[in-house]
């Protein structure tokens, strides 16, 4: 059943509805001068944005649609290309390539897009808007009188040593029902020659799966886990500006980075509207906004602020941006595919039915 809410945000009436696979749509007034998006991002960590777009477009009435990242790919593909939306936003930088690969895309058009760094753009038909990098997250109290991982390899040494302290208290991302979780997981086996080990003692400590950042989150802060691994960075930043319970950590040895992606589809019926809200994600004044007032992090953060909220002494840090790209599809393969999830429950989940 469709559940309806009305909500005040900033000024303007937002109608919300839920449902099991859509999450919250919001209406910002009902005429054809219309912006349709459907997005895999947390509309309160977006509004602000949207916001923004809309005081500077004030005839335009955006109607947002939200989902996970998954959900998001497969209502894309289940839709005949005259019902498609007119934006599309994912973290699930792979799962977008390949929707432009697959001819679901039209080329953004300005001169914003020739500024934006070249792993942030593919074609001009999918582009970059934020800088968020995979993180830690552990629970302060937890820790008060431990050391924190501050390396992957740390990680897997502390977990294999201190196996006790961390059984059944660490919780991840599940990448067969997360589109953000595969990339990550898959992300790492191509970054780090220690990923086998380390998933090895995250299996070890019966690491908990999540499809959703928010609910790793909630558990986190409540002390039911004490350790979060590969988290998206935006969102724990933002919930670690709310809650003194946890600790945000980026990975000093590497720390991939993901831009959420965005493409205007290639049968989008508002098309003016897309270039411009797309246009507005990348310009100076919507990155301004995605900076100072939402819950993402902007394209070209301020990496000593972003890095000096650590409470660390090092604060070197090698950051690893993912391109958007083709080779983001080699691991959505059929059987590539197969073969790394199999290989991710072996070592991940090797106890079944506890």
């Amino acid at each position: 059943m469709l559940r309806k809410m009305t909500l005040i945000l900033m000024g303007l009436m937002l109608l919300v509805s839920r449902s099991s696979a859509e999450r919250p749509s919001i209406n910002l007034e009902l005429d054809s001068n219309q912006l349709i998006i459907f997005s895999a991002t947390d509309i309160k960590a977006i509004a602000p944005v949207l916001n923004a777009f809309r005081a500077q477009n004030p005839t335009v009435n955006l109607e947002y649609h939200e989902f996970n990242t998954q959900e998001l790919d497969r209502a894309i593909r289940a839709k005949p290309l005259e019902d498609q939306p007119d934006v599309v936003i994912s973290s699930a930088m792979d799962l977008q390539v390949r929707l432009v690969n697959d001819g679901y895309a039209q080329p953004v058009l300005g001169e914003a897009v020739a500024a934006l760094p070249s792993w942030a753009n593919w074609r001009n038909e999918v582009i970059g808007f934020t800088y968020e990098p995979i993180v830690f997250v552990y629970n302060k109290q937890a820790f008060k009188n431990k050391a924190v991982p501050l390396t992957h390899e740390s990680l897997a040494s502390t977990m294999r040593i201190e196996d006790g302290f961390f059984a059944n208290r660490v919780g991840s991302y599940d990448a067969r029902r997360s589109g953000i979780g595969y990339l990550v997981a898959t992300q790492d086996e191509v970054t780090s020659s220690i990923s086998g080990r380390l998933q090895e003692s995250l299996g070890r400590a019966r690491t908990k799966v999540y499809g959703q950042t928010a609910s790793l989150l909630d558990d986190i802060a409540s002390g039911k886990l004490i350790f979060g691994y590969n988290l998206l960075g935006s969102y724990s930043f933002a919930r670690e500006r709310r809650d003194n319970s946890i600790g945000v950590v980026i990975p000093q040895d590497y720390a991939l980075v993901v831009s959420r992606a965005a493409f205007i589809s290639k049968q989008a019926k508002h098309v003016s509207n897309a270039q411009r809200f797309v246009n507005f994600l990348i310009s100076d004044e919507g990155q301004d906004v995605i900076a100072k007032k939402s819950e993402l992090v902007a394209l070209f953060p301020d990496i000593d602020s972003l890095v000096s909220q650590q409470d660390v002494q090092d604060q070197t840090i090698n950051f690893h941006p993912i391109p958007l790209g083709p080779a983001l599809m080699v691991y959505l393969d059929d059987s590539k595919r197969r073969r790394f999830i199999k290989a991710w429950e072996s070592a991940l989940l090797p106890i079944k039915g506890e």
